[in-house]
């Protein structure tokens, strides 16, 4: 029996997507955002699983699987297929290796996923410089000074309760949920 080489095309537009996408003809990783740079920032990594491929009845028997992949850009990738007999019941996934030497039994159906791993490299992320003051100011944030903090002094509006010969009852009520202690009040003339 004479082995012969068969190509499969496998449709990479159509299957499971996680965190990959099919772009100009291309499975890429998703580019999750940009760092200040204008760089594109990629997950860890991500995967593409096919839906499942009639090969009963092109192939009549096979001993292994290789791929031919177009490489483009720093991500590394793995292969891998699985078999089975109905289309519901999957064996495990093997890796598809430059040297396959390991055989497989005939099967119905075959799928293929496709992992795909990012290069890692340094990225450039800006915060802010907080030059502009009063940027960010809210009742627990303040920016005024240059950096970004939580306020640590509260001035409150204070109630007018009454009115006395020497001076006046002024009344602020605290709720304990918003401070967890409070270390002093000072109470200015004025």
């Amino acid at each position: 029996m004479a082995i012969q080489e068969i190509a499969l095309d496998i449709d990479l537009s159509v299957g499971v997507f996680r965190d990959t996408v099919y772009q100009d003809q291309k499975l890429k990783l998703r580019e999750l955002s940009q760092d200040a740079d204008g760089n594109s920032i990629y997950p860890a990594t991500g995967f593409w699983e096919s839906t499942a491929i009639r090969i009963q009845d092109k192939i009549a028997s096979f001993k292994g699987v290789a791929a031919k992949v177009d490489v483009a850009g720093g991500a590394a990738y793995k292969i891998y297929w699985s078999t089975s007999e109905d289309g519901f019941e999957w064996g495990a996934y093997e890796e598809i290796l430059a040297d396959v030497t390991a055989p497989k039994s005939p099967a119905k159906y075959a799928k293929v996923k496709i992992e795909i791993f990012s290069e890692k490299e340094y990225s450039n992320f800006y915060i802010d410089d907080f030059e502009e003051g009063g940027k960010y100011n809210n009742s627990f944030v303040e920016s005024d000074s240059g950096s970004l903090g939580l306020k640590r002094i509260y001035q409150l509006n204070m109630e007018r309760v009454s009115d006395t010969p020497t001076g006046m009852v002024l009344r602020q009520k605290v709720e304990n949920t918003k401070f967890k202690k409070l270390d002093r009040i000072r109470v200015s003339k004025g």
